[in-house]
């Protein structure tokens, strides 16, 4: 069993949820520490929506094997690693702000890349040529990056400070800060008082 796990039994029911969050943030929870990275999280994203595409890409191309095979290869790697910079762009960011973990709204989530896949297929198929294919795009990939950076980049960090034996719960920088300057405040006070 992972130390943060073992760790988790001594927080309360609150402080549990937070960690885990929902059921997608519960089964990033249940990887390794060093498998579930925002970045790796990013480009796990891109990977399924790279498979998602495959047959449609295969059509877009009139089923050519070697520009099918070269656009899904293309496609694949570039929407990872693009998914995987913006997760660790969020990892670094929610490290220096610290803030606690957001819920996203689910169902806007979850349709937008419908919704963007949609559009992207009525597009190839003349369906639709008013809708930019941009549009398409911004749909299907923005759901990842949101996801990674409101709510698990965030949750990441906290089992991370569990995992190394801190207290993710603790005062943060900033409130620390706060109490050096109070605390020299009245260190100011009290030299003129005397």
């Amino acid at each position: 069993m992972d130390s943060w796990r073992q760790r988790l039994e001594s927080l309360d029911e609150a402080q549990t949820e937070m960690l885990l969050g929902s059921p997608m943030s519960q089964r990033f929870a249940s990887w390794p520490l060093s498998v579930s990275h925002p970045a790796i999280v990013g480009a796990f994203y891109g990977l399924l929506l790279t498979a998602a595409l495959i047959i449609p890409i295969g059509y877009h191309q009139l089923w050519d094997i070697d520009l099918w095979f070269r656009e899904v290869a293309f496609r694949g790697l570039s929407i990872a690693l693009g998914l995987a910079l913006a997760g660790q762009f969020s990892s670094l960011i929610s490290k220096f702000f610290q803030r606690p973990p957001i819920t996203p709204p689910r169902t806007v989530l979850f349709t937008m890349p419908f919704v963007g896949f949609i559009i992207l297929l009525g597009s190839w198929m003349d369906l639709t040529p008013q809708i930019p294919e941009v549009l398409a795009w911004l749909l299907m990939l923005a759901p990842g990056p949101i996801y990674v950076h409101l709510s698990w980049a965030p949750r990441y960090r906290m089992l991370t400070m569990l995992e190394d034996g801190k207290d993710p719960f603790g005062p943060s920088k900033v409130e620390l800060g706060q109490m050096e300057m109070e605390q020299e405040l009245v260190d100011a006070v009290n030299a003129i008082d005397d």
